[in-house]
């Protein structure tokens, strides 16, 4: 399914850009600032609904500009309360959101590219190739689109959906302002987490800017030989340098980091592995979550419930936070590693 126009998105549009937005239209800067009101602290679907604007300016709006670039074209609903929705995009690509319902916590997984490039060959996303990366608006198109399925407020972010979201840091780093602006979506920075595979010029990026966002390291392997044949493109970063970046980021946010940790069966889930992990990340404030593997059609399985405990038990002991991660939306390819666009394997389509 195809859409295309020439109109401006408004979505994925700061303050000031707004209010310049405004000023183009032959209206008050002030005006600019109503519209970020409308559009991020009061999630107005439409311009009839946003009253205090003058009548003239909403027709124009109307004429000109189109709040979000994001369609959605399918809901699929899990059996465990999760919610994955398959976005339309203005060039006819496609990406997929999820909401995850657990207790008083409402997560959204957001996409941060479309396809993506570390081609990890657990991940179904990896599998489709990469074809660009997404606007600030599309993702931010894809959080409201989110909390209007859920019909209530979004607490928690994820950029764990499809592609590497420090391949695509502009982008994801402006949304991530929009999405935790107190003053618009009021999402807890504290509760925004941009999770990588160790894109260290990324790491390094956060450090040097303003934003206190958590952030998740996927780990993968205890040796740089597990670690490259998992995931082609960590071959320029070597994992202790990864490691020493992730270290960086702690200090200078002064929160601990969550290093993802994927249990494949026979390939990295031995008890060595476990005490190599150890000597990894103990000297850094940290968490450790172990992921249960979900089947894409790959050469890999799933570790077995005995050897994954045993494991956690091995962290546990030298003094570890390790909590073993259960899959949710795993009946919908939801889950961690599912993403996929509804794109067909290695051929883009």
């Amino acid at each position: 399914m195809k859409y295309r126009n020439k109109k401006d998105y408004l979505l994925g549009k700061d303050s000031t850009e707004l209010e310049e937005f405004a000023i183009q239209f032959g209206e008050p800067a002030f005006r600019g600032r109503q519209l970020y009101c409308w559009l991020y602290t009061k999630r107005a679907a439409n311009f009839s609904s946003m009253t205090d604007l003058a009548r003239s300016f909403r027709e124009r709006l109307t004429e000109d500009t189109l709040i979000s670039p994001v369609k959605v074209l399918t809901e699929e609903y899990g059996s465990d309360g999760s919610c994955k929705l398959l976005f339309g995009l203005p060039d006819g690509n496609r990406v997929e959101g999820v909401l995850i319902p657990d207790n008083e916590r409402l997560t959204a997984c957001l996409s941060s590219q479309v396809g993506c490039a570390i081609g990890c060959k657990f991940c179904a996303t990896g599998k489709i190739g990469f074809k660009r990366n997404l606007s600030a608006s599309e993702i931010v198109g894809q959080f409201i689109a989110l909390e209007t399925a859920a019909n209530q407020r979004i607490t928690n972010v994820v950029m764990m959906g499809m592609g590497e979201p420090l391949l695509n840091r502009s982008a994801v780093f402006k949304a991530a302002r929009l999405i935790t602006d107190p003053d618009g979506l009021g999402v807890s920075r504290r509760r925004f987490c941009i999770s990588t595979v160790g894109w260290t010029p990324g790491i390094l990026a956060m450090c040097k800017s303003n934003m206190r966002f958590k952030l998740t390291v996927s780990l993968n392997g205890t040796t740089d030989e597990q670690r490259n044949s998992l995931m082609r493109f960590t071959k320029r970063f070597p994992l202790l340098d990864v490691l020493k970046a992730a270290e960086k980021y702690v200090h200078i946010a002064k929160q601990r980091v969550t290093f993802t940790y994927l249990l494949l069966n026979g390939f990295n889930d031995s008890l060595e592995d476990a005490h190599r992990l150890i000597k990894l990340v103990k000297h850094i404030p940290c968490k450790v979550n172990l992921m249960e593997y979900n089947e894409i059609g790959s050469e890999f399985h799933q570790s077995d419930k005995k050897q994954t405990e045993d494991f956690q038990s091995v962290l546990r002991s030298a003094g570890l936070t390790a909590i073993i991660r259960t899959s949710r939306g795993e009946d919908i390819a939801a889950a961690c590693g599912q993403l996929a666009g509804g794109y067909e394997t290695n051929t883009g389509k």
